[in-house]
């Protein structure tokens, strides 16, 4: 980079080099810092704030005998793009002078609060990202371009009343065998709430009466899926969490469960508030029949970031036996403006040198 040393963006909250972490209506700060070895002239030090949802996957598609092509499925929805100037003036072509030494340049971002902000992610193919970029013009030079990632952070609470209730469902399933039909297998399935945080246990209630002349077996499992819709195609991935297994349910016969408890590893939260990436987490409770397909109940459940509080009157009881994860709570949601996202004006003064 010839006389310019090091050109780096710097985060406030950025502890030990790791990429800072923030949730909607909190401000980004840090500064950039240029070292220069010899005096140097600038014509602009530009600053680029960007957040955005992408998506891309390619497919191959028959064209005729013995040929295919491939095709591209994308898609960008942009949630903001701010840009600040930190040395120089749009259209100009004045140039400022930097002696040698190491200068710092805030500069301050606040984050969109309505609607909230979708929270970093990386999937199959796609993923939610925010950063930084810092550009350098110098009169007849080629720039510096320098970029850094943030991470955004979604608060999903669940003592929310929909995350609170219970999740419940039916399924009966009559079974055919050389060409007369035995009885029905039926499964009833409940858990307590709808949401839940990573490392805690869904206790599971269900009920299999088993009229067939088969034996079958309960089991239950999480199961992850991604959805990545393109302008024109969806795109959908799915892939098993965990899983459990009851007893053998003989022919005949009935099985309950009054709380079988399954433990959630530790997982991402539930991506909320993209409109082209969906990365949700289901309960699958099903019975295993030989020979033919499951009976499946399937129960939606949401992984949150904020615990049950202990006067949830619906989860009191929960919060007794697993108590709260304290390592689950990292941030709080600040007050900041409402639907914008900008630097701070003041920036264009706030240069200085060190």
């Amino acid at each position: 980079m010839g006389k310019v040393k090091s050109f780096t963006i710097l985060y406030d909250r950025a502890v030990d080099n790791n990429i800072p972490v923030y949730t909607s209506g909190e401000w980004v700060s840090g500064r950039i810092v240029v070292e220069v070895t010899a005096q140097i002239e600038v014509k602009a030090l530009k600053i680029h704030a960007k957040g955005q949802a992408y998506v891309h996957w390619t497919e191959r598609h028959s064209s005729g005998s013995n040929s295919s092509n491939t095709r591209h499925y994308s898609q960008l929805l942009r949630y903001f793009k701010h840009k600040f100037l930190l040395i120089g003036k749009d259209s100009s072509e004045e140039s400022t002078i930097i002696p040698p030494g190491m200068h710092e340049y805030p500069f301050s971002l606040v984050l969109p609060q309505t609607p909230p902000l979708p929270a970093s992610f990386t999937g199959a193919h796609g993923n939610v990202s925010y950063w930084m970029t810092a550009k350098l013009h110098r009169p007849w030079k080629l720039r510096i371009k320098v970029k850094e990632m943030f991470t955004v952070y979604d608060q999903i609470d669940i003592n929310t009343p929909l995350l609170l209730s219970p999740q419940a469902d039916t399924k009966e399933k009559t079974l055919c065998c050389c060409c007369c039909a035995s009885g029905p297998i039926s499964l009833t399935a409940k858990i307590e709430r709808k949401g839940y945080l990573s490392d805690e246990s869904i206790q599971i209630f269900a009920e299999i009466e088993n009229h067939s002349s088969r034996t079958v077996v309960p089991k239950a499992a999480i199961y992850k899926t991604q959805i990545f819709h393109a302008v024109s195609k969806t795109r959908t991935t799915s892939e098993l969490v965990t899983k459990c297994q009851g007893e053998p349910v003989l022919a005949g016969k009935t099985e309950s469960w009054n709380g079988m408890a399954l433990k959630i590893p530790h997982l991402s939260p539930t991506l909320m508030n993209c409109s082209i990436i969906q990365m949700e987490y289901t309960l699958k409770v099903y019975v295993d029949i030989p020979g033919t397909s499951n009976l499946n109940v399937n129960l939606p459940i949401i992984i949150g970031t904020i615990p049950l509080h202990p006067f949830s009157s619906q989860a009191t009881n929960f919060s007794t036996q697993y108590g709260m994860n304290a390592n689950n709570l990292n941030y709080t949601l600040p007050a900041g403006p409402e639907g914008k996202s900008d630097f701070l004006p003041t920036n264009q003064h706030l240069g200085f040198q060190t």
